[in-house]
């Protein structure tokens, strides 16, 4: 069964490209508002843009400069009411549909013989992955369904335990910490994970937030 879709929001700097979405997300969900966001023309959005009318976002990789569509998700996704979000590009990349991943992106298209039949095979793709977090949340965390709090705890918590755990090996053994000792520590915390929880959807919402914590810690400056 076909599911629900009022609006869609697409965000691409190729304006051709934007028309040809248009004309195909038009012929898939013909009951849907279909916006575009002129992001070359309108630059960012506001912080108080309102994302959450929209039931799925269409968001290209590369938004030009240096940006990307995983930076503005990380940087606009503020609550789980947030859209379905498709991420687009034009290079049929499997390290760039990782990393899509990883970011919490719920799908991730290449535009390379990307067909109609496809893109309604991944939005609807991303709608259920987006379901399932939701669904996830409201039952596991111990704040009911305040996702804001959830995702702050167990990425502050989870954080703080890690980063204990690299400054307490630093200190004793006067070294800073390399790479292969902190990824080894994030794969003893996936691991743990996925042992601890045999409920798919919990497992893969918090190896998702897992990932968002490592990258974090990855970048510091130990």
């Amino acid at each position: 069964m076909k599911t629900e879709i009022r609006r869609i929001l697409i965000i691409d700097d190729d304006v051709d490209y934007r028309k040809a979405l248009l004309v195909r997300l038009g012929s898939l969900y013909p009951e849907a508002d279909i916006d575009v966001y002129d992001f070359p023309g309108q630059g960012h959005p506001p912080m108080d843009f309102d994302w959450e009318k929209y039931d799925v976002l269409i968001l290209d990789y590369y938004l030009g400069g240096n940006e990307t569509g995983l930076d503005w998700f990380n940087k606009y996704k503020k609550s789980e009411n947030f859209p379905a979000t498709v991420v687009i590009s034009g290079m049929d990349d499997d390290k760039m549909a990782e990393r899509a991943h990883k970011a919490g992106i719920h799908h991730y298209l290449s535009k390379k013989g990307l067909s109609k039949g496809k893109m309604y095979e991944g939005i609807e793709k991303a709608l259920a992955h987006h379901a399932s977090i939701i669904e996830n949340y409201k039952q596991r965390s111990d704040h009911g369904n305040n996702f804001d709090i959830f995702v702050h705890d167990f990425l502050h918590k989870t954080e703080k335990r890690l980063i204990s755990e690299i400054l307490s090996e630093r200190n004793k053994s006067g070294y800073l910490p390399d790479r292969r000792s902190i990824d080894e520590k994030i794969e003893r915390e996936r691991q743990h994970i996925l042992e601890s929880i045999d409920y798919p959807p919990a497992q893969e919402a918090q190896v998702g937030l897992l990932e968002i914590a490592a990258e974090r810690i990855r970048n510091m400056k130990w």
